[in-house]
Order: C-alpha cells, then sequence, then structure tokens
C-alpha cells in the first residue's frame, strides 16, 4: 500500500498543505486504497450511485416539470413537491454518500478533471438555486397554486434546475471516462 510522500502526515496536521496535495494524501489513505483496489467494493459504490441517481433526479424532474407547467397541471404543486421530496430526499443521500466514496477512491484524480471541477460548480449552483427558492417561493407556494398561477421566478427555478442536472450527469458520466 502506498502513502503521501515525505511530511505528507506532517503538513496535513499542520493545516499547509495545498487543495492538490490534500487530495494525492487521501486518495493514498488505507480507506481510498480499501475501495479503490477492491475486486467487489468500488463497483458496488459506484453502480450504487448510477442507479440512486435517477431515482433522486428523477423525483426533482418531476416537480420542476410541474412548475414549468409542462406535465402535471393537475396537481398542486404543494403536493407534488412534498411528494417529490418525501421520495428525492433519501436517494439524495445516498447519491451524496457514494458519490463521496466515489471521490475518497479517486481525489488526485478527480482534482485534476475538467468535468469534476464543472460538476462540483453546478452542483453548487443547485443547492443555491434550491435554497432561494424555498426561500422566496416556497413559503407563498398555497397562494400561487390557488391562484393557479406559477410565479416567473419560480419557473426560472425550475428550468436552471433541469439544466444544471442534466450537466451534472453528464460531466458525471464524462468524468468517469477519463479516470
Amino acid at each position: 500500500m502506498t502513502s503521501y510522500p515525505g511530511k505528507g502526515a506532517a503538513i496535513v496536521a499542520a493545516g499547509a498543505m495545498s487543495l492538490s496535495g490534500w487530495c494525492q494524501w487521501l486518495e493514498h489513505t488505507p480507506f481510498a486504497f480499501a475501495i479503490a483496489e477492491s475486486t467487489w467494493l468500488f463497483p458496488l459504490i459506484e453502480g450504487t450511485h448510477i442507479l440512486a441517481l435517477p431515482l433522486c433526479v428523477g423525483m426533482i424532474l418531476i416537480f420542476d416539470l410541474r412548475l414549468l407547467g409542462l406535465a402535471f397541471r393537475s396537481g398542486p404543486a404543494a403536493r407534488i413537491m412534498t411528494e417529490a421530496l418525501r421520495w428525492s430526499m433519501p436517494w439524495f443521500a445516498l447519491v451524496f454518500i457514494t458519490g463521496g466514496l466515489l471521490f475518497v477512491a479517486h481525489a488526485g484524480e478527480a482534482y485534476g478533471n475538467a468535468f469534476f471541477r464543472v460538476k462540483l460548480v453546478l452542483l453548487l449552483l443547485l443547492g443555491i438555486n434550491a435554497a432561494f427558492y424555498q426561500t422566496i417561493f416556497y413559503p407563498k407556494m398555497a397562494e400561487w397554486d390557488m391562484a393557479g398561477t406559477t410565479p416567473v421566478g419560480a419557473k426560472l427555478c425550475a428550468a436552471l434546475s433541469l439544466v444544471a442536472w442534466a450537466g451534472v450527469i453528464v460531466c458525471g458520466r464524462t468524468m468517469a471516462y477519463q479516470l
């Protein structure tokens, strides 16, 4: 098994390591090595990540399409959101955990991958978008649901969500073929 060369442990302890160096160190920890070199563990984690992703994003897609008025128009957005969140949150947790484990196993390689960096930016953008929606539009959702009109801003949040999730998936799959 390989460990971080030279003064790696001392540098990490002192907090003076660059992000690239930290990713290299992380990739060479016994935990990361065990995942990356396992005959069955890495494929199991990767397969779980890939299978959980459409279950998570699919629920978000349903809600976004409802906000855009492209599907599920007969149901109140508030009810569809409640159901979508109820189903997407456990899958999101699984995608997050398995994605983190996949990163740990190849942190050094991932750090240098442009698709990985774009994916992280898109995930950050999705988090900001969701927080914005929850803060601005969610509190008044029952009101605009009763009126039968979705605010333009909520539609923009839904459109951004769809585009960004598509980007996350494309970057994730493209990145996987480059590692």
